[in-house]
């Protein structure tokens, strides 16, 4: 039986007694499923499975998506990313390991969004390397009025990156030439329906908004800025620190986050490799119970 406990913070669940290893039917999804889209994020504790079980429930979420920075994809498995300070590249350097230090929403520059992010811990330090979520839902509702009619109806643009490196933030590494033309921008609403629940959320306020369409450049930075410098209050934030075992997933249409900026390994208790699926589109019991209807 799966227990769901509230985690410490302003929102977001913990659940025992999952085993990915075993994997997971659909009773037990659809219980999952309903505690992410109620909590905005889900820790699942205690698992031990392979890259493979890993990546079959990964696919019980929607279509993996293969990131568009091609050098970090898992080798033989493209559909997972290693994430953490491990690798040679991100040992030596510090933008490299440090790449999602920022505010952003996985994704968002992509034309078909992410809609579940999942961050299974293999190592973890003993200092630093947390996941920073922040509540869009709870930022949106405490808008007021005058500023949702507002930005009701107004439709960003969107561009890997494209500011990252603001407020203090870390930037993330640019994309190759070849990368950037696989992504170019993209139009998102501000303020868009979630996929499965239809609830309608500020989406994707940093890291890749950059213009607003029909506003002039000034005043959609500006209002970029103001929407995001609302939305980073630490009420609406919860710090996940990681234990060996856990499989973070978030709700992408209903958050941003940030990691923790974390310094190069220099032995055990510093270490930190997580691996990382994305995915788009509806879980499939959604998807066939919407076809069936």
């Amino acid at each position: 039986m799966i227990r769901l406990v509230p985690l410490d913070g302003p929102f977001g669940c913990a659940a025992y007694g999952v085993d990915l290893a075993a994997g997971v039917d659909d009773d037990q999804f659809r219980t999952l499923s309903q505690a992410l889209y109620q909590n905005r994020v889900l820790v699942l504790k205690g698992q031990t499975c392979d890259k493979d079980a890993y990546l079959r429930f990964g696919r019980q979420w929607g279509v993996p998506i293969q990131h568009v920075v091609d050098t970090a994809r898992m080798p033989g498995y493209p559909d997972l990313l290693e994430i953490g300070n491990m690798s040679e590249r991100r040992r030596r350097d510090a933008l490299a390991r440090n790449s999602a230090a920022f505010w952003h929403t996985d994704q968002s520059y992509d034309a078909e969004v992410a809609t579940a992010t999942m961050l299974y811990a293999r190592k973890v330090p003993g200092q630093g390397g947390e996941t920073r979520l922040l509540d869009m839902k709870a930022a949106y509702e405490d808008l007021d009025g005058d500023t949702r009619r507002r930005i009701d109806g107004l439709v960003a643009v969107h561009f890997y990156g494209a500011t990252s490196g603001r407020d203090g933030e870390l930037p993330t590494p640019k994309l190759s030439d070849s990368q950037a033309a696989n992504v170019p921008p993209v139009p998102h609403p501000l303020v868009r329906p979630h996929s499965v629940t239809g609830e309608r959320v500020l989406y994707a306020i940093g890291g890749t908004a950059f213009d607003i369409e029909g506003m002039p450049p000034d005043e959609a930075d500006v209002l970029i800025r103001t929407l995001k410098a609302h939305c980073v209050q630490d009420k609406y934030i919860y710090d996940h620190k990681y234990e060996v075992g856990d499989v973070a997933i978030w709700d992408t249409q209903m958050t941003m986050h940030s990691a923790t900026p974390i310094g190069a390994p220099n032995g055990p208790g510093t270490e930190r490799l997580l691996w990382r699926i994305s995915v788009r589109g509806v879980p499939g019991i959604y998807a066939q119970a919407a076809a069936a209807a």
